[in-house]
């Protein structure tokens, strides 16, 4: 197994948490391993570079194959996964509120399901990146095509406001802050950052603090 979190470039960090690279080879003699898998806070781009994986729904136990690349936005359930046999991901892992700011659609808008097909919100430039990825000959080249697929779109980005450097207080702070600090901190009230919240979000405040924690 291989797994590896990398920093992102330093013009990618304001809406960049990090990058992530794991890898997971399985007995192919073996059944398929399947996993539980919990509502997480962050929100992301996932590449399977290899074998697309499984996923079953809770609560309601649809199961669905995943297409190559994902993007995951507010999670309010947990998952059944199941790996295939050369599991190969590579992670875009957003700051809160950098997915909202990098695709320009309020999180709200993605609670309808899961995960989305990628193509289906940035296009067929996103086949060309996972082609990329396929033929690629290192880990480090993998992450490189990524940082340069991010800083091409750096330009489409959503304005930055104060609410965007509060965030990830919330993450930093295990979910504990209290909403009425986070908004003065922003120098909104608590009326308009609960719904600029929810806009770069997806959940409300208080929600998404539980999920945190």
């Amino acid at each position: 197994m291989f797994q590896q979190f990398y920093q992102p470039h330093p013009a990618l960090k304001g809406f960049v948490n990090n990058i992530m690279i794991h890898e997971v080879n399985f007995d192919v003699a073996n059944i398929k391993s399947t996993f539980p898998f919990p509502p997480l806070p962050e929100q992301g781009l996932y590449f399977y570079i290899r074998d697309r994986m499984v996923v079953e729904y809770k609560p309601t136990g649809k199961k669905e194959t995943l297409s190559h690349c994902i993007i995951v936005g507010p999670q309010v359930n947990g998952l059944n996964i199941t790996l295939g046999y050369k599991h190969l991901l590579l992670k875009v892992g957003f700051q809160p509120g950098g997915l909202y700011r990098f695709l320009g659609i309020p999180m709200y808008e993605l609670l309808q399901k899961e995960a989305f097909d990628a193509t289906e919100v940035l296009g067929n430039e996103i086949r060309e990146i996972n082609k990329q990825l396929q033929e690629s000959t290192s880990f480090l080249q993998m992450k490189n095509i990524i940082e340069s697929y991010l800083l091409k779109h750096l330009y489409k980005l959503k304005q930055t406001l104060p609410i965007d450097f509060v965030l990830p207080l919330l993450i930093k702070e295990g979910g504990l802050v209290k909403i009425e600090r986070l908004a003065s901190h922003a120098c909104l009230s608590l009326r308009q950052f609960e719904r600029i919240f929810q806009q770069r979000i997806g959940l409300p405040p208080k929600y998404f603090s539980r999920l945190v924690r």
